[in-house]
């Protein structure tokens, strides 16, 4: 056979073997594990804006890896990792764990990037992916690169596929979760609606299973009409809904003492860092857990409050939020 016929045959037979599904009937359930964090790693021109970013960024990939080994997420969002080097070294620390690493390379001129670190456990894997910078923002949010990650995921075994989008808004400056800033809320009004629109593309009009999630910036009693364009969008559905700021899963927390100690210890205590969930046409998500994580104090980081003992301090700022939710055919 001539190279140009077999060449012809090669791609005959390519051709003829079908695309993967996008679900199959005979193997759900499927139950996953999903984390969304903000791990505070914003550090600019010498200050930290969240307290001790330096001393967190080192001991984050190994607090994280022990995490994973105990909880076995499937898919981990981090927002706020803002220095490649720490994307990085969180990256090469998991690796043996099973998880492949999606970052998004493009920087401010202040050389931070979108902040966004997406880690995905095999048999997953991540078919094909896009990073879009938000079409509009702030002054201040613009010497970051912050957008929208989407991606298709896949278990080829499982038959499995679904479109997860992942982000993190502009923050919100609130007197008692009422927005203050009239600039603000439009421009973060025109974030969701790139999410949302993003999201419908992404999971082929609906059609597809979907996970949203990330740092939002507004939640239950806390820039509530922007939440509710997010939560009340047709097809979602809120892991672990918190219906007030007193719920056990506010992540934004003022007693936290890297908020106390921060620049924005004043802001009241919120459900920010959400989960959201679409079945698509033929399925639905049944949530099985919702929980925060990394509340607790990491040995060998604290705050040193002058004229006062060191104070113990968590990883973050913000409290991580961890999803478990399986995945069957509606009846």
């Amino acid at each position: 056979m001539s190279s140009r016929s077999l060449l012809v045959a090669l791609l005959a037979g390519l051709a003829a073997v079908p695309p993967a599904p996008a679900f199959s009937q005979s193997t759900f359930p499927v139950t996953l594990r999903i984390l969304t964090y903000n791990l505070g790693l914003l550090r600019v021109l010498g200050s930290d804006l969240v307290p001790l970013v330096q001393a967190r960024a080192r001991l984050a990939p190994s607090a994280i890896a022990d995490f994973a080994r105990e909880s076995r997420p499937d898919i981990m969002l981090f927002e706020e990792v803002w220095n490649d080097r720490d994307a990085d070294a969180i990256a090469r620390e998991v690796a043996p764990l099973g998880y492949s690493a999606i970052q998004p390379r493009i920087h401010s001129m202040l050389g931070l990037n979108s902040g966004l670190l997406l880690l995905v456990r095999a048999p997953l894997h991540v078919v094909d992916w896009k990073f879009t910078p938000f079409a509009r923002t702030t002054f201040t949010d613009s010497f970051a690169r912050k957008g929208v990650l989407e991606a298709t995921v896949e278990e080829r075994e499982a038959g499995l596929r679904l479109a997860l989008v992942g982000t993190h808004t502009l923050a919100v400056d609130t007197d008692h979760g009422l927005p203050r800033d009239r600039g603000q809320v439009a421009a973060i009004e025109a974030q969701v609606a790139q999410i949302l629109t993003v999201l419908r593309e992404r999971s082929l009009g609906g059609a597809m299973p979907a996970i949203l999630l990330g740092d939002f910036n507004v939640g239950p009693g806390y820039a509530d009409s922007v939440y509710r364009r997010i939560a009340e969008a047709d097809g979602l559905t809120e892991a672990g809904a918190s219906p007030s700021p007193e719920s056990p899963l506010i992540t934004w927390d003022p007693s936290n003492p890297l908020v106390k100690f921060g620049k924005y210890p004043n802001e009241p205590p919120a459900k920010i860092d959400h989960v959201f969930l679409s079945g698509g046409d033929t399925h639905a998500w049944k949530v099985e857990t919702a929980q925060r994580v990394f509340t607790d104090p990491l040995a060998g980081l604290a705050i040193e409050n002058p004229g006062a003992m060191s104070v113990p301090a968590p990883l973050s700022d913000h409290y991580g939020f961890l999803v478990e939710a399986t995945l069957v055919p509606r009846e």
